[in-house]
């Protein structure tokens, strides 16, 4: 993909002097100028990894997140109005803590490190916990957002698909829009998305905070489980 550079460059930041009189875009923009260094946003804002979890311990993720209790994560379509980040996406979905192993590897000094060299800035994690997301049957997913303040990169693991190959599942991400509002892209705006798909054993970096994404809805029978780990630029 190619590079985003200049092209995709903040206008008028000046008018971003006082942060209650700004616009949608310009909260985007000063996000744009923050983090705009990152090879790993030059890249398209995103890279999927193989090998950067083992077997064992992707098998043993699985088991801590079929073992602890979940709680049904479900908002309406057409609730959210957040135009930056955060807000209500609508999505059908079960969320689970993560327990002792996902923590462990959610602070882990490599970890940490790797996530740092991939933005060259540094980075440290966001709450206390990481997360499993589990996408269970007909219309499970997650609608068009940027993530939280604070969550500024997204690490996402596949951990199990019963259906890699099927239709949903996948992350459409909008990485030409980094200064778009959502409404902007929920109209049909924008400069165009592209599909990430993510099979079992491989893992996502994401500029979540500043690339629009959402999880495209599963269909019947399928059971999809990640696990998501996020971290905040320092600085």
């Amino acid at each position: 993909m190619a590079a985003l550079a200049d092209p995709y460059a903040p206008t008028g930041v000046a008018r971003a002097a006082d942060p209650s009189a700004c616009c949608p875009r310009c909260v985007l923009e000063r996000e744009w100028l923050r983090i705009r260094r990152s090879p790993l946003l030059a890249a398209g804002g995103f890279a999927v990894y193989e090998g950067l979890l083992d077997d064992a311990t992707a098998r043993a993720l699985l088991r801590e997140a079929f073992a602890r209790e979940g709680r049904r994560d479900q908002v309406a379509p057409d609730e959210d109005r957040e135009q930056v980040r955060g807000g209500a996406p609508p999505r059908s979905l079960a969320s689970v803590d993560g327990g002792l192993l996902l923590a462990a590897l959610y602070t882990a000094p490599e970890l940490l490190r790797f996530v740092a060299g991939a933005v060259a800035m540094a980075v440290r994690p966001c709450g206390a916990q990481a997360s499993y997301s589990i996408y269970n049957g007909a219309g499970a997913g997650l609608g068009l957002h940027r993530d939280v303040r604070g969550c500024d990169l997204t690490l996402i693991a596949c951990l199990h698909d019963t259906d890699p190959g099927g239709e949903g599942g996948c992350t459409e991400a909008w990485p030409h829009d980094l200064t778009t509002p959502l409404d902007d892209l929920r109209a049909g705006g924008g400069h165009g998305s592209v599909t990430l798909g993510l099979w079992p054993g491989q893992c996502m970096l994401l500029h979540g905070g500043i690339v629009p994404h959402r999880i495209r809805a599963i269909g019947s029978g399928r059971q999809r489980i990640v696990a998501l780990m996020c971290y905040e630029i320092v600085g």
